[in-house]
């Protein structure tokens, strides 16, 4: 690695060695874009559909206590 041939290999090694960087780089950022869509369906759609649900439950009590 710290050696560097002026060589067809070398320079398909480096290249080589830019292409993994780059795949290795894109494969990080996909996993984190992933993971942070993950936990907005966990928890922000799934607290979204409980604070959804949970007003058509509570509006009629508060309603009927209003009333």
């Amino acid at each position: 690695m710290a050696v560097v041939h002026e060589h067809d290999d070398g320079d398909g090694g480096s290249s080589a060695a830019v292409v993994a960087i780059f795949l290795i780089a894109l494969i990080v950022i996909l996993a984190i874009l992933f993971y942070g869509f993950a936990v907005a369906h966990w928890f922000g759609v799934g607290g979204g559909n409980t604070i959804i649900i949970n007003p058509p439950s509570t509006a009629p009590s508060i309603a009927a206590s209003a009333s």
